[in-house]
């Protein structure tokens, strides 16, 4: 019987996604615990980055959630099953992704070689009244496959989860819409091209949505809100309202974020950091980071190019 390891978790709290996770446990008592380094989870998915030492353990998701994960770990000994059908002794999975549908538990063990090795899996609980998202219910378990689309958006929520990019509700989730279809294109060639949106939003419908972007410009805003707003599936919502906009609604928000900033860069009795709060930026960090993306300065520079400083 192995020992249940005392796994460190910091949450995001972003929202109310599954509360499915990786069961990382070592296989000896006296070997150095494994890890979850960092988990957030936002309105329907939840996302865990799990680095582990040179250790023997054994995990297991339970399969209460669609399941998701890129890998990067070497072992020397090990197996991966899923419903215990599915089976792989594969040693070198850097860059293998897995992917299990609601129901499917996914266990195995490994003996890793002697480096850091790490799992990034994303847990995925689609509305129920949202068909389009759960077309991803029809989709066959699938271990240690290769798919550079969804490596790549992975990497992006990554990159979410490990501070090292804009932490925005409304991106995170236009990433985890962005999974989804992608699972299903995986699953179905025929997905590659999406169903035309006739007409997009009408103007009542986005009206309504710029006037709730405005008003709770300085709050988290997810799509899923704002989707609801207008009463359109998030799947549909993006679609019409980038056929109406020109830009996804993330980008929109992102644009309207650092519109006002500039307003409000302009008073002097103003820090970046209060800036960046009032903006709905978790810090002046993050708001650097999207300023200099949209505008190609920085805050500081603004200020001084208007004479500011």
């Amino acid at each position: 019987m192995y020992t249940k390891s005392k796994n460190r978790l910091l949450r995001g709290e972003m929202g109310l996604g599954p509360d499915a996770k990786i069961e990382c446990n070592k296989r000896h008592a006296d070997a150095q615990d494994p890890s979850l380094v960092r988990r957030m989870s936002w309105s329907w998915f939840s996302a865990e980055l799990v680095r582990t030492p040179s250790v023997e353990v054994e995990y297991r998701v339970r399969g209460d959630a669609a399941y998701v994960a890129l890998h990067d770990f070497v072992r020397s000994d090990g197996e991966t099953t899923i419903n215990g059908a599915n089976r792989s002794t594969l040693a070198d999975v850097r860059g293998k992704l897995t992917f299990a549908p609601i129901g499917c538990s996914t266990e195995g063990w490994a003996r890793f070689k002697s480096r850091m090795s790490s799992v990034f899996a994303v847990h995925l609980s689609p509305p129920a009244a949202d068909r389009d998202a759960n077309d991803i219910s029809k989709i066959p378990p699938s271990l240690y496959f290769e798919n550079d689309n969804l490596k790549v958006t992975l990497l992006k929520l990554q990159r979410v989860l490990d501070g090292s990019s804009i932490n925005d509700h409304a991106y995170a989730e236009t990433l985890g819409l962005l999974l989804l279809w992608e699972l299903e294109h995986v699953a179905d060639p025929r997905h590659s091209q999406l169903n035309p949106v006739r007409g997009g939003l009408t103007a009542l419908q986005l009206r309504r949505v710029k006037e709730f972007i405005e008003a709770h410009i300085s709050k988290q805003i997810g799509i899923s809100e704002l989707a609801n707003l207008v009463g359109l599936s998030q799947f549909y919502f993006i679609r019409a309202f980038k056929q109406s906009v020109g830009l996804s609604p993330y980008q929109y928000v992102l644009s309207e974020r650092i519109s006002v900033a500039k307003e409000l860069l302009l008073k002097r009795d103003l820090s970046i950091a209060a800036v960046a709060l009032m903006v709905g930026f978790s810090d002046a960090a993050q708001l650097n980071r999207a300023f200099l993306k949209l505008t190609g300065i920085t805050p500081t520079v603004f200020r001084r190019e208007s004479g500011l400083c």
